[in-house]
């Protein structure tokens, strides 16, 4: 997913949230990960700035009004894990693959994956998930409670289950969703000390490496 792919989403959600009443939303992810170029790009000196389009929409996904739903039906990984994080809810299909792959780049999820991960499945399994780079399936994901439910067509169960809320009405869903986020409160030290860590290992020669060769096996298995 590139950067301007992140861009397309936030106009998409920052439209949905203008709209009246305000409405669930179902996102359909289907993402390996971010752009690994534009990263690379990063730890050449690409300025920050234009990350501000992912770090935005994982914040919109995290800050909308009403109920959020990711539907997950062959993967989400890195980047596309950390914004199914941002959701609510995520159901996927028994055979989805899921991780977050960063560490064996040589660097580390850096979009709330350390921060909103341990929040969903606890330390021990965050760890494993992280410290290894190694993918789940959507039964390991829902046993540890990563998602909510697996289903074989993710996004017609996500839009059933959001009709289904759209029921008891928007005001009533956004203010339940109000005092049930208030008992989080979360310290954002967390999000700031994994962003600055980010960066710094985005601009190692290791990581530059790995992340070179990670590109370069994925062209000879024909993934883009």
């Amino acid at each position: 997913m590139t950067i301007g792919g992140a861009a397309q989403l936030l106009a998409l959600l920052d439209e949905c949230a203008g709209r009246t009443p305000i409405l669930p939303v179902v996102i359909e992810i289907d993402v390996d990960h971010a752009e690994l170029l534009e990263v690379q790009q990063m730890g050449a000196g690409r300025p920050i700035a234009d990350w501000a389009p992912w770090v935005n929409v994982i914040a919109a996904i995290d800050s909308y009004p009403n109920l959020t739903i990711a539907a997950i039906p062959r993967q989400a990984s890195c980047g596309g894990l950390e914004l199914a994080l941002a959701a609510d809810m995520r159901i996927c299909r028994p055979d989805a693959t899921l991780g977050l792959f960063e560490t064996r780049m040589g660097i580390l999820p850096g979009a709330g994956g350390t921060q909103r991960l341990p929040a969903l499945v606890g330390y021990a399994h965050a760890l494993e998930i992280i410290l290894s780079g190694e993918p789940i399936d959507g039964q390991r994901a829902e046993k540890i409670g990563l998602v909510q439910r697996i289903s074989d067509d993710p996004l017609t169960w996500a839009i059933q289950f959001a009709q289904r809320c759209s029921l008891n009405g928007s005001n009533v869903l956004i203010s339940a969703k109000r005092s049930v986020l208030a008992s989080r409160n979360p310290d954002t030290s967390g999000f700031r000390l994994e962003g600055k860590t980010f960066l710094d290992l985005v601009n190692q020669p290791f990581a530059k490496q790995r992340m070179a060769e990670w590109l370069a096996n994925q062209d000879e298995q024909g993934v883009h």
